[in-house]
């Protein structure tokens, strides 16, 4: 029986939940939530599945040990005592990514170093030869977490974070991370409705992360399908023949998983973000989705059943004029109302007056992050008929209630 380990899969905040489902899903065991990340406890192939399927998760760690450092001697003194003949080539390279801080240690950068030279001495005691630092590009990256004097050392599997399904990813200004927009649409309730045959439209794709990402969860393509590299690819632990049967599966599931015919849409004014989102298309296989040149005002159903709308219209860095960011929430608002009657929209709002301004009352709030941007994914429910009257820009008082009504001292009150 192959050994088992013990892997976490780092993911965003808020997100822990949704990312603990998506590994029950692969048949994943003995799974515990922790802050920011999920652990569970498999086999080597286990981990290899998370790095190409999650479409959540951030990183996969491989734990490699765990001991207590009072000092920065323990520290270097704990690294030394792991095998790392077992894991790096003696002339190979390799990067040190350190997290957190003691009354001992009290610099990351210090840690690092520590960690580094006992990894580099212990090969060398053994091999007669160290290997090299390379922080762009190394053959493995170690991972190591200091809390309340106990560090765990761990290998990274993925090597570049998992939002980066590409290696030419073609992105607009400020572009959402594959691995939020998957988040937005599990929320939304997508596979499912994907598999009952709803449609989906992105009023304001810019690059296409949201459409490509609900394109590669109705045809079952694995994230991780077309990536060139992962962190274990030279690794010495690594497995080639149980990745290539992991391949082939996802190879398989993803030929079959075309052939299901699906209806979705990305549609912005700018055109030269349609054609990065059309090239991002390409690279991963994905012709089903349709981009299309289209303002807001022109935003219409296109004579589908009701489906999903899911967008992050623009804010921040994307549109940098706060007046003009709440005028679009307002635009939205109005479009949504009055055409796309009986769909169900998931809107990501930052908190402030942006979040105020679609004038659509939320049946529920989802707490996110959009990279350090506290933000809220907003979950409407469109009526079926136009109100008779309306004021732009404010809530349809002829709407469902909030799912939880918002108290008079709430900050994030609608």
């Amino acid at each position: 029986m192959s050994a088992r380990h013990v892997f976490t899969v780092t993911v965003s905040r808020h997100c822990e939940e949704i990312l603990a489902r998506e590994l029950r899903r692969m048949g994943l065991q003995r799974i515990v939530v922790e802050p920011g990340a999920v652990r569970f406890t498999g086999r080597l192939r286990d981990g290899l599945r998370a790095c190409l399927w999650s479409r959540v998760g951030s990183r996969v760690l491989l734990r490699l040990g765990r001991f207590e450092a009072m000092s920065a001697d323990a520290l270097y003194a704990g690294v030394a005592t792991l095998p790392w003949t077992d894991h790096i080539p003696p002339r190979g390279t390799l990067r040190v990514d350190f997290v957190g801080t003691s009354n001992a240690i009290r610099d990351e950068r210090f840690g690092a170093q520590k960690v580094k030279d006992a990894i580099v001495d212990t090969i060398r005691r053994a091999a007669g030869v160290r290997p090299d630092v390379d922080r762009e590009h190394p053959d493995i990256t170690i991972h190591v977490h200091l809390r309340n004097n106990i560090v765990t050392v761990a290998l990274d599997l993925s090597g570049a974070a998992l939002h980066l399904r590409t290696p030419r990813r073609h992105a607009g200004a400020a572009p959402l991370k594959e691995t939020l927009a998957a988040a937005l649409l599990q929320l939304a309730d997508w596979p499912r409705r994907a598999a009952a045959g709803d449609p989906l439209i992105d009023p304001l794709c810019g690059s296409g992360t949201i459409v490509l990402e609900a394109a590669g969860m109705a045809h079952d393509v694995a994230p991780g399908l077309v990536r060139e590299r992962f962190g274990f690819t030279r690794w010495l632990g690594h497995d080639p023949g149980t990745w290539d049967e992991l391949v082939a599966e996802a190879e398989e599931r993803r030929r079959i998983g075309l052939d299901r015919p699906v209806a979705i849409e990305g549609l912005d004014i700018d055109e030269s973000a349609l054609v990065a989102a059309r090239a991002n298309a390409h690279q991963l296989g994905l012709a089903s989705v349709r981009f299309s040149r289209q303002s807001l005002d022109d935003l219409r159903p296109s004579g589908t059943p009701p489906g999903l709308i899911v967008t992050n219209p623009p804010y921040g860095e994307r549109l940098d004029d706060p007046a003009a960011a709440i005028e679009l929430q307002r635009a939205l608002g109005d479009v949504l109302r009055r055409h796309m009657l009986g769909w169900d929209a998931f809107v990501l709002v930052p908190l402030g007056p942006v979040s105020r301004a679609l004038g659509l009352r939320p049946r529920a709030r989802h707490p996110l992050f959009n990279g350090p941007i506290e933000c809220r994914l907003l979950e409407v429910g469109i009526a079926a008929t136009a109100p008779a009257r309306l004021v732009p820009g404010h809530a349809d008082t002829e709407g469902p209630p909030p799912t939880t009504a918002p108290s008079a001292d709430d900050p994030d009150k609608y």
